[in-house]
């Protein structure tokens, strides 16, 4: 089962994809944690269930799956990780109104300045379902294990004599 989650090949646009959708997840995770961006207000005002719960389990869990992405390490799992999150970060998004978010964005320059994180989330969840799909890609701890899918060259042959 650890080679099904390792697997994966040497592809550089695996690799992009998956550290730019952990950057952002590690990033907002530390802010959720520090409290620069407190999460039990999103929840609450999204009236997702348990904000209580969901703010504590959510951040540690975002930075999980952005360390993992990013170091390519169980990549699979940190995608997997990811896209639950993000999942709950797009409900977040669409349950609450425009003007009726729980920090101020006054001084945005966008009238809705919650739709880029929103667009970030989808996208973040579409790189972690490719990442899914195709493993870690080059640069990356799964890569260096030794279970690449790459054809090992044959070892020559000997005759006996």
């Amino acid at each position: 089962m650890n080679n099904a989650l390792t697997q994966t090949t040497n592809t550089k646009h695996v690799a992009i994809l998956r550290i730019i959708a952990g950057l952002p997840l590690l990033a907002f995770g530390v802010m959720h944690i520090t409290g620069a961006l407190p999460m039990k207000p999103l929840v609450e005002a999204a009236g997702l269930p348990m904000p209580g719960v969901a703010a504590m389990v959510t951040p540690p869990v975002m930075i999980l799956a952005g360390v993992l992405l990013v170091a390519g390490l169980y990549a699979r799992v940190g995608a997997v990780l990811a896209i639950g999150t993000m999942l709950g970060a797009v409900a977040t998004h669409i349950k609450i109104p425009s003007d009726g978010w729980p920090i101020p964005a006054e001084t945005a320059p966008n009238p809705n300045p919650y739709v880029p994180m929103l667009v970030m989330a989808i996208a973040i969840i579409l790189f972690s379902g490719y990442v899914v799909l195709k493993g870690a890609g080059a640069w990356s701890v799964d890569g260096k294990g030794g279970s690449e899918k790459s054809e090992a060259p044959a070892a020559p042959a000997t005759e006996a004599s």
